[in-house]
C-alpha cells in the first residue's frame, strides 16, 4: 500500500512538471502599442503662414492660445513707442527748422508754442539738433525691434509645429537603471592587469 501511494505521488509529480514545461515553452505574446500617435496632419508651413499675415494666428494653429497676450502686449508696447518717438522726432524737426530759418515765424504755423517756450528757456540749436538726432535713432530702433519681435514669433510658430506638435512621446516613459561590471583587458603596453570597471547603464524606454 505504502508503495503504491509513493508510486501515485511520482505519477502526479510527473505531470505537473509535464504541465509546466508545456506552459513555459508556449509564452503568452503581449503587444505594447503607444497610446500617442504623432499629430503629422500638422504643417509648419501653415503656421509660419499665418504668423507671418497675423501675429498670433500660428501660435492659435498650434493651440497655443496662452501665447497671444504676450505676443500682442510686446508688439504693441514696440509700435507704440516707436510712435511716439517718430511725433517727438517731427515736432522737434519743425522747431529745428524754425532755429535755422532767417524768416520770422508766426502763430498760424505749427509747433509754434513749443518753439517759443524753448526759446524762452534757452534751448540752443545745438542741443535741438541733438534732441532730433536721438529720436529719430530712437524710433528706427524701436522700428526694428517691432519687426523682430514679428520674426520671432514666426519663429516661434514654426518650433511649436515642427518640433513638438509633429513628434509626440508616449506616455509610456520609462527610465531604468542597471548596475554592471565592465572588464578591462590585460594592457601590452602599460603591463597591466585586467581589471573590472563598475558602470551604470541607463535604459530609456519612449
Amino acid at each position: 500500500m505504502l508503495g503504491a501511494l509513493s508510486l501515485s505521488s511520482a505519477t502526479d509529480a510527473s505531470v505537473v512538471w509535464a504541465d509546466s514545461v508545456k506552459t513555459s515553452t508556449n509564452p503568452t505574446k503581449t503587444h505594447i502599442t503607444k497610446r500617442s500617435i504623432p499629430d503629422t496632419a500638422h504643417n509648419p508651413l501653415v503656421a509660419v503662414k499665418r504668423s507671418a499675415v497675423i501675429p498670433g494666428y500660428g501660435q492659435l494653429y498650434n493651440r497655443q492660445w496662452w501665447k497671444l497676450p504676450i505676443i500682442y502686449a510686446g508688439l504693441g508696447a514696440l509700435l507704440g513707442t516707436a510712435i511716439n518717438n517718430y511725433n517727438y522726432y517731427k515736432q522737434h524737426l519743425i522747431v529745428y527748422q524754425y532755429y535755422r530759418s532767417l524768416t520770422s515765424v508766426s502763430k498760424e504755423m505749427p509747433e509754434f508754442q513749443l518753439y517759443t517756450d524753448y526759446k524762452k528757456t534757452g534751448i540752443t540749436i545745438s542741443q535741438l539738433e541733438i534732441a532730433v538726432n536721438g529720436a529719430q535713432r530712437d524710433t528706427q530702433f524701436y522700428y526694428l525691434c517691432f519687426a523682430g519681435a514679428w520674426g520671432l514669433q514666426i519663429i516661434d510658430a514654426y518650433i511649436d509645429a515642427k518640433f513638438i506638435r509633429s513628434y509626440s512621446i508616449s506616455p509610456d516613459l520609462s527610465v531604468k537603471l542597471t548596475p554592471k561590471l565592465h572588464m578591462q583587458p590585460a594592457g601590452v603596453n602599460t603591463f597591466s592587469e585586467a581589471t573590472f570597471t563598475p558602470m551604470l547603464c541607463i535604459n530609456v524606454n519612449f
